[in-house]
Formats: C-alpha cells, structure tokens, sequence
C-alpha cells in the first residue's frame, strides 16, 4: 500500500515543478507532497523541493511573528496602515518569485520557493528593524505598564510591585532552584530592563502569540522577554 502513494506524492511533485508559477507561496509550504519530515539531504529534486517548503515554513513563521510584534506596538490607525502594507507583500512575493518558473524545466518549482525564502526572510528583517527604530525613538511607558501579577504557564510567574521610585520583581522564570529572585527593573524607552543572574534582560508589553509558549496562545495583556519567555495577565 505505502508504494502507490509514495509515487501519488512523487507525480504531485513533479506536476508541482512543471506548473511552478502557478502555486502560491502558501500553496507550495501546505502542500501535502511536502508534509513530514525534512530530508536527510536535498539532491534530487523531490528532495530539494521537500526541503525548500521546510525552509519556506519556517521563514515564514518567523515572519509572522515579527509581524505580529509590530503590530502589537502600533496604534489602530497603524494597524491597518500595516495591515495594507502586508497584503500588498503577500501579493508581490507571490508575484516576484513566480516570474522565475515561467521557463519550465524540473528546478522551476525550486528556483520559486527559494526567492520566496529570501524575500520572506528579508521582509521579516525589514518589520524587526522597524519595530527596533519605533522602540527606539518611544518615550519610556508608565509604570502602570508593568505592575500587576503575570503568569508565564508551566510554573513560570512574574510579579511587579512600586517601591518608592523603583519597581521590584518578583520571578519564577524556570523550574528549577537557581530560576527564581527578585531583581530592580528600571523603566527605559526600550522597556523595563533589569539584571538577572548577570544578564540585561528587557521586559515589553506584547502579545502571547509572539512567545513560544501555548499557554499564552490569543492572549493579548503581556509581557515579553524574548521570544521563548513571556507573561501574561492574570
């Protein structure tokens, strides 16, 4: 039985690479041909297509996220400025890339997803640094801001208070026993920024979708250190 469709996926491949410029960026990354696992090696052109949707996946999650921090920043009004802005790259990317499968040939489709890698991946630096110069240039937010109890899901917890000028916090960042302290944050343009256990961290308000962590999936009212910790309020 696992013949026939080994060779079900092979022939959707290579009517993939012979209508390349036919296939979406998004069509081409979701295509079941291309599920799984990626390819020990990318040589034969199944194979280089397969591992060009994995880079294609992860370039564009991670373009999704840096899109999704900006926004978080932005006002109404910029949102939808951005929203725009966004569409209108969605359609260029497609647009721009295709062109150079119009030749035919059995590396067309993979001539297409590797531009669609690069420019999703330049477009994901481009809204970093955008989001890094609005961050830059903002005056430093309230403490209102920060205070207020945030939980981070698998035991993870973070807890802001006043104290006179300065604001405590209070962190369980980790299970285990040299992952817990409270520390002194101070309130920069950048966000609030403290020392723990000997490195500058920064703590922003963001949204739980641009944290790695499913606990804080849809949640809107949070706190983001870094991609891979983040809290939100409870």
């Amino acid at each position: 039985m696992k013949k026939p469709l080994f060779i079900g996926i092979a022939l959707v491949a290579m009517k993939l690479s012979a209508s390349a410029w036919a296939q979406t960026a998004g069509q081409f990354m979701n295509n079941p041909a291309f599920a799984g696992q990626r390819p020990a090696q990318c040589i034969s052109t199944l194979e280089m297509q397969q591992c060009a949707a994995h880079d294609l996946r992860d370039a564009d999650a991670e373009m999704s996220k840096r899109y999704a921090e900006l926004r978080a920043s932005l006002n109404t009004t910029a949102r939808k400025t951005l929203l725009t802005e966004q569409r209108a790259w969605l359609k260029s990317r497609d647009r721009d890339c295709v062109s150079k499968g119009r030749n035919g040939g059995t590396m067309a489709s993979v001539a297409v997803a590797s531009c669609w890698v690069e420019v999703t991946k330049s477009r994901s630096l481009s809204l970093e640094k955008e989001l890094g110069s609005k961050v830059n240039s903002a005056a430093p937010l309230p403490a209102s801001a920060f205070l207020g109890r945030w939980r981070g899901g698998e035991g993870t917890v973070m807890k802001i208070t006043r104290q006179g000028d300065r604001l405590l916090i209070d962190n369980q960042w980790g299970l285990d026993a040299d992952m817990r302290g409270k520390f002194v944050g101070t309130i920069t343009a950048d966000g609030l920024r403290f020392e723990r256990n000997g490195v500058m961290e920064t703590v922003r308000p963001g949204m739980g979708d641009s944290v790695n962590r499913s606990a804080l999936r849809g949640k809107k009212d949070c706190l983001v250190v870094s991609r891979d910790e983040g809290y939100c309020r409870y």
